[in-house]
C-alpha cells in the first residue's frame, strides 16, 4: 500500500526540499510513497486547511531541520506540534532530516532517530548526493519497520483499556546501544532479550543460593526490589516487564527515580501518565484495578532520606504491585528503608551458560528464523558460544547482557574483516578502548592511561591485586622516575568513576578481572626479555598454574606477544607434569582389570531425545560446575595442585593453538599439541596405576560405606563395592580423554592431531583424535567413525567410550534417521523411540 508522505520545511530551505524530492523519485515511481508539500497548493485554496488536512492523512512526516525551520513559528508551533502528536499515538512516523547545522538538541523531537547517519547535516557532507542517499536509506528502513497502531503492542490491550503512546512503544524496544547485525537493519531489545536469573535474598551466607527466573515478576502479583550491578540489565528488565504487562492487560507505569525531585506522588505520577498514555488523567489511571508501578534506579532518587521514605510509603498505599530496581551497593541501605520492608528482594545474576546460549541462538537466528536449518543453527551457535566462553572465562569479562552482545557484534565484525574469530586479543583490546571511551579519556591521552594502567597492574600483581592509598602515592613517585609526571589523583579519580578501577576496603583494584589480566599480561609481554624481575615472576606464574588468576594472566600474555619464549616456557612446564610417568595408551592389557566390568554393563541404546532440551541440560551442568568450582586455592595439596596445573597448562596451550594456528609453524604447533596431549595422558596413566594398585583398599572403603544398608548381603555389598569402584575408574578415564580433547583441540589444526596419531597410534590417541573431531568440527562423519571403530576393535573399554561419544553427539546435534541406522549397525547398539518421535514431530507440524 502506498504511504502518504508529508514534507515540512522552511522556504529558505527550498533547495534542500527539491533535492529530497529528486532522491525520492524511485520510491514514487514504484508507488511506495506519494509525497506532499505546500508547493502543491493551488491558488485560491485555503492553504492552512489544506496543509492541516494533508498532514492528518500522512503516514510518514519528514522535517527538514535547520535554523530557519526552528525559527518558523508555523513549522515549529503548528506542523511540528501536530506531527509529534501523530507520532506519539502511532498514527504516523516522524523522521527529522538534518539539512543545516543548528541547535536542535533541546527540541521535543530531538529524541527521534534522525537521518543521515549520526545526524550529520546534509550541508556538511563532502558529497551531498551521498548524504541524501544515506538519508533515503534511513527513510526506507522506517517505511519497512513502521506499523500502524493496531499492529503494535497496544493491540494487546482491550479498547476500554488505556492506550500507550507510540513513543513509549519505541522506548520499550530500544536497546539503548547501537548494535549492527548482518541480517537486520536494526537490532531491538525484543530481538535479543532473555529472561534473567535472579537470586533470592539470603538471610545468612550459609544458606544455599535459590535461583528463580525474572518471569516470576509478572506472573506473581506482589512487590519486588531487584538489585544488580551497573549494566546488569535492570532497565531492560523493566522494559520487558512493561511489554509483558501490556500483553496481560495490566496497566504499567514507569518512573526513573533519577528524575524524581519532589515527594508529591500525584504530581510525579500525573507527569508520567501524561507522557506514557493517550488521553488519560491521573484519576482515571488510579481507578484501574490491574496496574503496576515500575521504578528504575532507586539509588539515584533525587530526594533526601525523609522525603524518599514519605514518597515510597505513599506509593505503597496507591499500588498493590510495585517493582523497583537499584544498584547492588544500594541494597546495603535497603534495611533502613521501612517502606521496603514488605518487598520481596532479589539480585540479578550474571548470565550463565544457559542464558548465554539463549542470547547466542537469538543472535544467530535473527532475520533467518524461518529458513535456517536446525543443524546450521546449532553449529553456528556452538561456534559463537565457544568463542564467547573462552573470552568470558569464569567471569573474567563480566557476563552481563551488554558485554555478551558487544562480543557477538565484534565476532561478526572481525569475521567480515577476515580477522580470526579466535583472536581474542582483538576483543579484549576493543573492550579496553570502550572502557576508556566510557571514562571520557581524550584520544590524545590514551597512551598515557595505557602506560599508567600497565605499570599499576604490575604493582597490584605484586601486592595480591590491590594497594592502599599510601601504596598508590608510592607508585606514582616511582612512576615519575621513569616516565613523565602525571596527575595521579585526577587519573585515578577518572578511572574509578567509570568502572575501570574500584575501591574496596580502602584499597584500589581493577573493577573487572579482564582489565587486570590484560594490563598485567601487557607488562609481561613488553618486559620479559629485558627485565629479570618479570622473568622470575613468569616462572612463578607457571609454577602456580593451579591458581586461576595466574593461569589467566598467562592466557592474556599469549594475546599480547608472539615471541618464542611464551611457547618455550609453557612447553617446559608441560614436560614437567607427571614426568615420571609414561603416557597412557589405554591398550587392552593396561585396562584388563576392567574387562569383567564392561562385559556386565548393559548395552548402550540410541534413544531419540529432544535436542534443545539436551543442550539446555548440558549448559545447566556447566552452570552448576562453575558455581561449585573451588579449585583456585589448591596450592596446599601438592597432588591436586599438580593435576590442576596439568589441566590449566593444556587449556593455555589450546588457547595458543586456536589463536595462532595461522601464524605458528607446523613444527611449533605439533610440539605444543603433542606435549599438551602427553601431559594429560601421563596423568591418566598415573591415575590408572594407582587405581589398579589401590583397588582392594578402595573397594574395602566402599564396602564399609555400603554396610550402612542392613538389607544387603555380604556378597551383594562386595559386588556393589566393586561396581562402584569400576564405575568411578571408567568415568575418570572417559572424562580425562574428553577434557584433553576440549582443552587442546582446534577445528583448524586437524592435520596436527592426525600427525600425533600417526606418530603414536595408541588407543588413547586414536580416541583423543576422534573426540577433537566431534567436539570442534561438530560433524558426525560416519566414515571417520568407522575407521576409528576398526582401530579400536578388540578393546572393549575404548570401544565403549567411542560409542558414548557418538551417542552424546546425536543428542546435541540433528542427525538423520538413515545416519542413525548406519551408526547403530556400525557400533552395534539398538535404536529406541526414533520412529515414534518422528511421527510425533510430523503430527505437530
Amino acid at each position: 500500500m502506498t504511504k502518504k508522505v508529508f514534507i515540512s520545511y522552511s522556504h529558505k530551505d527550498e533547495v534542500y526540499k527539491e533535492a529530497l524530492d529528486e532522491h525520492l523519485s524511485m520510491l514514487k515511481r514504484n508507488n511506495v510513497i506519494a509525497s506532499w508539500n505546500d508547493r502543491k497548493l493551488i491558488p485560491g485554496q485555503n492553504w492552512a486547511n489544506e496543509i492541516s488536512e494533508n498532514l492528518d492523512q500522512a503516514d510518514l512526516i519528514l522535517f527538514l531541520i535547520s535554523s530557519s525551520f526552528l525559527a518558523s513559528d508555523y513549522c515549529f508551533n503548528v506542523e511540528a506540534k501536530r506531527a509529534i502528536e501523530m507520532h506519539a499515538n502511532g498514527k504516523a512516523q516522524l523522521i527529522p532530516i538534518l539539512v543545516r547545522p543548528c541547535d536542535w538538541e533541546s527540541c521535543e523531537f530531538s529524541t527521534l532517530q534522525a537521518v543521515p547517519k549520526d545526524a550529520q547535516p546534509i550541508s556538511t557532507w563532502d558529497n551531498e548526493d551521498q548524504a541524501w542517499l544515506d538519508a533515503i536509506g534511513g527513510i526506507k528502513k522506517h517505511i519497512a519497520q513502521f506499523k500502524p497502531v493496531s499492529a503494535n503492542l497496544v493491540s494487546h490491550v482491550k479498547n476500554d483499556k488505556p492506550q500507550v503512546k507510540n513513543q513509549v512503544l519505541d522506548w520499550i524496544n530500544d536497546i539503548e546501544v547501537i548494535l549492527t547485525h548482518r541480517k537486520v537493519d536494526k537490532v531491538t531489545l525484543d530481538n535479543v532479550y532473555v529472561a534473567l536469573d535472579l537470586a533470592v535474598e539470603r538471610q545468612s551466607k550459609s544458606e544455599d543460593i535459590q535461583i528463580v527466573s525474572s518471569d516470576l515478576l509478572f506472573s506473581k502479583a506482589s512487590r519486588y526490589l531487584v538489585s544488580g550491578e551497573e549494566q546488569q540489565g535492570k532497565t531492560s528488565l523493566l522494559k520487558n516487564l512493561y511489554k509483558e504487562f501490556l500483553k496481560r492487560e495490566v496497566a504499567p507505569l514507569y518512573l526513573d527515580a533519577s528524575e524524581i525531585k519532589q515527594s508529591d506522588t500525584k504530581k510525579v505520577l500525573s507527569s508520567a501518565i501524561e507522557k506514557q498514555y493517550l488521553d488519560m488523567s491521573f484519576a482515571s489511571f488510579m481507578e484501574i484495578s490491574e496496574k503496576v508501578l515500575l521504578i528504575d534506579n532507586l539509588h539515584a532518587i533525587g530526594l533526601n532520606t525523609k522525603f524518599r521514605d514519605k514518597f515510597l510509603s505513599s506509593l505503597n498505599e496507591d499500588f498493590q504491585r510495585i517493582i523497583i530496581t537499584c544498584n547492588s551497593s544500594y541494597s546495603y541501605i535497603v534495611p533502613e528503608i521501612f517502606a521496603l520492608d514488605e518487598f520481596e528482594k532479589y539480585e540479578i545474576l550474571s548470565l550463565g551458560h544457559i542464558k548465554r546460549a539463549e542470547i547466542v541462538e537469538k543472535w544467530v537466528a535473527l532475520g533467518v528464523e524461518e529458513s535456517i536449518e536446525e543443524k546450521d543453527l546449532f553449529d553456528q551457535c556452538d561456534e559463537l558460544k565457544s568463542r564467547l566462553d573462552a573470552i568470558i572465562r569464569k567471569n573474567i569479562v563480566p557476563a552481563k547482557p551488554i558485554y555478551v552482545l558487544m562480543l557477538l557484534q565484534m565476532f561478526e565484525a572481525y569475521s567480515q574483516q577476515n580477522l580470526e574469530l579466535s583472536s581474542h586479543g582483538h576483543c579484549y583490546q576493543q573492550l579496553v578502548y570502550q572502557a576508556f571511551d566510557h571514562a571520557g579519556v581524550p584520544k590524545n591521552e590514551i597512551d598515557k592511561y595505557l602506560n599508567v594502567l600497565t605499570e599499576l597492574s604490575w604493582v597490584l600483581h605484586k601486592n595480591d591485586g590491590a594497594i592502599n592509598q599510601h601504596g598508590l602515592e608510592v607508585f606514582f613517585k616511582e612512576y615519575e622516575k621513569t616516565y613523565l609526571p602525571v596527575d595521579g589523583a585526577i587519573v585515578i579519580q577518572k578511572l574509578k568513576s567509570n568502572s575501570i578501577l574500584a575501591e574496596q576496603d580502602f584499597k584500589i583494584q581493577f573493577k573487572y578481572p579482564y582489565l587486570y589480566y590484560f594490563f598485567a599480561a601487557k607488562k609481561i609481554a613488553e618486559s620479559f626479555t629485558t627485565n629479570d624481575d618479570v622473568k622470575n615472576e613468569v616462572r612463578k606464574l607457571i609454577a602456580n598454574l593451579h591458581r586461576e588468576d595466574y593461569a589467566n594472566i598467562l592466557v592474556f600474555v599469549t594475546h599480547h606477544t608472539k615471541e618464542a619464549w611464551v611457547l618455550s616456557e609453557i612447553k617446559d612446564a608441560l614436560d614437567s607434569f607427571f614426568m615420571d610417568q609414561e603416557a597412557a595408551t589405554l591398550s587392552r592389557d593396561q585396562l584388563a582389570f576392567m574387562d569383567e566390568f564392561i562385559a556386565k554393563i548393559p548395552n548402550l541404546v540410541l534413544e531419540q531425545r529432544e535436542i534443545r532440551a539436551e543442550r539446555t541440560k548440558h549448559n545447566k551442568n556447566l552452570d552448576e560446575i562453575e558455581h561449585s568450582d573451588q579449585t583456585e586455592k589448591l596450592g596446599a595439596v601438592d597432588l591436586l595442585a599438580t593435576i590442576n596445573r596439568t589441566f590449566k597448562g593444556m587449556e593455555i596451550s589450546g588457547q595458543i593453538i586456536r589463536n595462532r594456528h595461522a601464524t605458528l609453524t607446523r613444527k611449533a604447533l605439533l610440539e605444543l599439541a603433542n606435549q599438551s596431549a602427553m601431559s594429560g595422558l601421563r596423568f591418566l596413566n598415573f591415575f590408572i596405576q594407582i587405581s589398579n594398585t589401590a583397588k582392594a583398599e578402595v573397594i574395602k572403603h566402599i564396602e564399609t560405606k555400603l554396610q550402612e544398608h542392613p538389607n544387603l548381603t555380604n556378597t551383594e555389598v562386595q559386588h556393589d563395592a566393586k561396581d562402584v569402584f569400576l564405575h568411578i575408574t571408567y568415568g575418570v578415564i572417559n572424562g580425562v580423554v574428553k577434557k584433553i580433547a576440549s582443552s587442546i583441540g582446534s577445528k583448524e589444526a586437524s592435520e596436527i592431531y592426525a600427525s600425533i596419531e600417526k606418530a603414536a597410534p595408541t588407543p588413547a590417541v586414536i580416541l583423543l583424535n576422534q573426540a577433537i573431531e566431534l567436539h570442534f568440527k561438530r560433524n558426525l562423519d560416519i566414515s571417520s567413525i568407522s575407521v576409528t571403530a576398526e582401530k579400536l576393535k578388540g578393546n572393549p573399554i575404548c570401544t565403549r567410550i567411542l560409542k558414548e561419544m557418538v551417542i552424546q553427539h546425536t543428542y546435541m546435534f540433528p542427525v538423520g534417521y538413515k545416519e542413525k541406522q548406519q551408526l547403530a549397525e556400525l557400533l552395534n547398539f539398538s535404536m529406541q523411540g526414533q520412529r515414534l518421535m518422528d511421527l510425533k514431530k510430523i503430527g505437530k507440524a
